[in-house]
């Protein structure tokens, strides 16, 4: 409130009544004559070192005769004349029963608020900040959602009226739980934490990511709110992605014919903003000659964006030499690199052998892993990269080069600087552009279409004619945290093509890892604490509602499901307290 508050920005504007300070003793009668004449706003007691205030309206009860002090109920919050209406509010937000005694820079009392002018001044504040509100409920993309104490909705933007068919006038006012059963909000509320970006199935045929989080004054919660963007045609395009998965290979070879270079980067899937403004960097990278460090954990895509870059790059009729700087042995880096001349050691080639550098003369060299150059070789990398020259082992005449150098690493080049494992010299030479390629559990809404993508190549690699991922195994992937990136990704997507033998992809196909993780989202949830008995008996009821919920209600294939005869079904909905409905 404060820092959009422009008309009155001190006490001063909200005007006083004068005070009047009192002996505790005197009686209500004397307390009503003085207020009643209109010229104080209060009467001023000092109780056990403690300022109360006494207004009209608290003595219009009781015997006349008593002492006043026994009216004295509200306790003085002293604010200073020359304080802003935004740290009067906040004070006053924290003991509301209060009244705003304001004092000079000297403490002494001068009087109280006047109500109606307060009151004038809150409203029209209120009254502008709600404007401010409701246009930013209409113009965001996001499913606004907020709840108060008692879980009744007490906001509902009209994204939100979109994606759930749910009126506003229907719902506000109402329990949240009289709409939905999968609600993350209360549990946000009530556990006082927040989840930003996290993967939620509302209800069936919805998919969306949701941040959500608890509202409090001070320390108290008040309830909770829930912005979520909506990814259910995204889910459901990559599924139809799938049943054209020859035609769709086809055409992508097409275009690659007709547009040539344009096409470098069509192979970095990825919808996510991060994604887009990297591949967009990367475009413009790729038409200088730069010397680039692609950083990212192991799997996410190093090597793919380094084609990329090449391809799209004055280079791409030149080769694309890779070079992985881990697996190639301390004492053949040299000859590996630059090359040897005949006889230069025991058991080398009487002719000799051109290196990497000069494979890759005129295009680009790769060095994938280059935090793992021994200190030797860094220094005979850096002689390249300033001079463009190099000496063969067993050599006397440099050779001169024209290569680009594109470098990749998962290690801290910068800890290892500081340990005096790798040379800073070097270090500056290879990070003239820096691209930082994210890990897939950042950019979750890419996941969907990547495994589609994968679905896709992995059908045609075996053969295979699966038209659909199952909701439950799709909310599996959103939800695991993809310590591998995307080569994790891609190859627990091939082993579930594999074991797959119908059309549709299931929950039971899932790796162990991923059913791992799905068991412990479940018993770690806030009603699954306590004993290893009651969290057992937690995780088998939270199962048979999920399945049930799957089959749509479904006894019998919900036994099925499970793997247990329908009898034992029944035994369990009774013990575990499930309406049979």
């Amino acid at each position: 409130m404060g820092r959009y508050h422009r008309f009155y920005p001190t006490v001063r504007d909200l005007r006083m009544l004068p005070v009047l300070e009192v002996d505790q003793s005197i009686s209500v009668q004397e307390g009503k004559r003085l207020l009643q004449s209109g010229l104080l706003g209060g009467l001023l007691l000092t109780i056990n070192n403690s300022h109360m205030v006494v207004l009209t309206s608290d003595l219009m009860d009781g015997r006349e005769s008593d002492s006043i002090s026994s009216r004295a109920r509200r306790p003085a919050l002293l604010v200073k004349v020359g304080d802003t209406v935004s740290e009067v509010v906040e004070q006053w937000t924290q003991n509301p029963g209060s009244i705003p005694l304001v004092t000079d820079d000297d403490g002494k009392p001068l009087g109280v608020l006047d109500p109606l002018t307060t009151a004038s001044v809150l409203l029209a504040e209120f009254t502008r900040l709600r404007a401010y509100l409701d246009r930013l409920l209409a113009l965001v993309n996001d499913s606004i959602c907020g709840i108060d104490e008692q879980h009744r909705v007490v906001i509902w933007n009209s994204k939100a009226e979109e994606l759930y068919g749910v009126k506003a006038e229907t719902i506000l006012s109402a329990p949240i739980e009289d709409f939905f059963s999968n609600i993350r909000i209360t549990t946000c509320m009530h556990e006082n934490k927040v989840v930003n970006g996290h993967y939620h199935q509302p209800c069936e045929g919805a998919h969306v990511l949701i941040n959500a989080g608890p509202v409090c004054i001070g320390q108290k919660v008040i309830g909770g709110i829930s912005a979520e963007k909506d990814i259910t045609e995204i889910v459901h395009l990559n599924q139809e992605l799938s049943k054209a998965s020859s035609q769709v290979k086809l055409l992508e070879q097409e275009i690659k014919k007709i547009s040539g270079q344009d096409c470098a980067f069509s192979k970095l899937t990825g919808r996510s903003l991060a994604m887009q403004n990297l591949i967009n960097f990367g475009k413009k990278v790729s038409a200088t000659d730069a010397t680039v460090l692609l950083r990212g954990e192991s799997g996410t895509g190093k090597e793919l964006f380094a084609r990329a870059i090449h391809q799209n790059s004055n280079r791409h009729l030149r080769p694309f030499i890779v070079v992985n700087c881990g697996a190639i042995p301390n004492n053949l880096f040299e000859s590996e690199l630059f090359g040897y001349e005949g006889g230069a050691f025991t058991g080398a080639d009487r002719k000799g052998k051109p290196g990497m550098f000069e494979l890759a003369n005129g295009g680009t060299i790769f060095l994938d892993e280059v935090g793992e150059l021994p200190l030797e070789m860094q220094v005979k990398l850096l002689r390249v990269l300033q001079e463009g020259s190099f000496y063969r082992v067993g050599g006397s005449e440099p050779v001169q080069v024209n290569v680009r150098v594109l470098a990749a690493t998962h290690r801290d080049l910068e800890a290892m600087i500081s340990r005096r494992q790798f040379r800073e010299d070097l270090y500056y030479r290879l990070n003239v552009v820096s691209l930082e390629i994210p890990p897939l559990r950042e950019r979750r809404e890419d996941i969907p279409e990547l495994v589609h993508q994968f679905l896709q190549e992995f059908c045609q690699k075996y053969q295979k004619s699966i038209s659909k991922i199952e909701p439950a195994v799709m909310t599996a992937f959103l939800d695991y945290s993809w310590p591998g990136n995307i080569r994790e990704l891609k190859n627990a997507v091939e082993r579930l093509v594999v074991l797959t033998e119908g059309e549709v992809i299931d929950e039971q196909s899932l790796p162990e890892n991923l059913r791992r993780n799905t068991y412990i989202s479940l018993v770690t949830a806030p009603t699954a604490q306590g004993k290893l008995m009651s969290v057992a008996v937690e995780a088998e009821k939270q199962l048979i509602l999920k399945t049930l919920q799957q089959v749509k209600g479904n006894r019998s294939e919900a036994a099925r499901v499970l793997g247990i005869p329908r009898s034992t079904l029944y035994y369990k909905l009774r013990q575990l307290g499930i309406p049979a409905k």
